[in-house]
């Protein structure tokens, strides 16, 4: 075969590929018409998938609970509609969070036009600040879910705005911290992490007592390897003593091992000389809890009972500051389950049963010691 009778060949072969190729994607897209009618708003026929969420409409596209007190749970409802004109069956509602719970519409098949509803409830941390949890809704015939989102903040009488503090590398650790009363009546701040508070535009001696304060913070007198893991706020508010916000601080981060509702325990007021008891919950755990104690040597602390509360245990402690425990303190505790250790934070104000709480802000105890850490947990 000469040049010519090859080139005139592969002119052929080439226009043959070409028809090939013209002729699946014709005989494909006919398929796909096929097998999906428009008229339908992508709902599937049997057997296949669609890629993407289900075509569902929500209401409300999600629930905002507001400020809710801490332990406190919430329960809404969703409604869920159908706008195609092709049943969909629910495959299943699955919270992100176990402090979420629903309604089982496993296998509920929604009519063309035709809408149903289900509770969603939302159970508050013992920890205060925001709290968000995702519904996947699961529908058959497609590969994604459809999200909605139930959220709250978790206050007790105060909050902090913002409720944490970010530590960045080489960023000198300052700024600045509203703490607000949420029920808008006044009250005092007595000390932070046990030093006297740093106001911004007000005067504890001569101004009268406000519902929100403005507050500066300076931590660059602690080196970075050395920070708390909360920043303390003392009050007279005897529903809210103590106030934590986060100091985010890598080193400082609690591992979950166990699966816990919390992994930090504001016991609020503790009394010298005596003890304070307290529970908190492992969420859908099988063996019991062998052993509860503190890392601390300002503290012990004894597990009383243990209760198994559906897959949950609750455990109630007793915990008991040493003669030298005084002022804000924090520190960490250690549960003993199996072959599991788990470490949590607690945190209070230990002092006198008689103190009063309602001492002026110009004599806080800021001559107090800084409260000691006693141990860092593992990461």
């Amino acid at each position: 075969m000469d040049m010519r009778e090859f080139a005139v060949s592969f002119r052929l072969i080439k226009r043959y590929c070409v028809a090939i190729v013209v002729l699946c994607s014709m005989l494909a897209n006919a398929i796909f018409a096929a097998e999906f009618d428009p008229s339908t708003q992508n709902v599937p026929r049997t057997g296949t998938i669609i890629i993407g969420p289900p075509p569902l409409t929500i209401d409300p596209p999600a629930l905002d609970f507001g400020f809710i007190a801490p332990g406190e749970e919430k329960t809404g409802v969703f409604t869920l509609k159908n706008p195609t004109t092709s049943a969909l069956t629910i495959v299943a509602l699955q919270p992100t969070c176990t402090c979420t719970s629903t309604t089982d519409l496993t296998g509920r098949v929604i009519a063309p036009g035709e809408s149903i509803q289900f509770d969603a409830s939302l159970a508050a941390s013992i920890a205060t600040g925001p709290r968000k949890s995702t519904v996947k809704i699961i529908v058959e015939g497609f590969n994604k879910p459809v999200e909605v989102d139930v959220r709250a903040e978790v206050v007790v009488a105060l909050r902090a705005v913002p409720p944490a503090i970010n530590v960045l590398p080489n960023v000198p650790v300052t700024g600045r911290v509203v703490i607000e009363s949420v029920d808008k009546k006044p009250f005092r701040i007595l000390s932070m992490n046990n030093n006297a508070p740093t106001f911004i535009g007000f005067d504890p001696a001569k101004d009268d007592v406000k519902s929100a304060y403005l507050l500066r913070y300076d931590l660059t007198r602690v080196a970075k390897d050395a920070l708390p893991a909360w920043f303390l706020i003392e009050t007279d508010r005897t529903d809210a003593p103590v106030l934590a916000l986060k100091i985010r601080n890598e080193k400082m981060h609690i591992v979950p091992v166990v699966r816990m509702k919390e992994y930090n325990l504001n016991l609020g007021f503790i009394p010298t000389n005596s003890f304070k008891d307290f529970t908190f919950d492992l969420v859908d755990w099988t063996e019991p809890v062998i052993s509860v104690s503190s890392v601390s040597d300002l503290f012990t602390v004894q597990m009383l009972a243990q209760e198994r509360v559906g897959k949950d245990i609750q455990v109630r402690c007793r915990v008991t500051p040493k003669p030298y425990a005084t002022g804000l303190v924090q520190f960490i505790m250690e549960l003993k389950t199996g072959v599991q250790i788990q470490k949590l934070w607690a945190y209070g104000m230990v002092r006198e049963a008689a103190q009063s709480t309602g001492q002026s802000q110009a004599n806080s105890s800021a001559s107090a010691p800084a409260p000691p850490v006693a141990a860092q947990p593992s990461k």
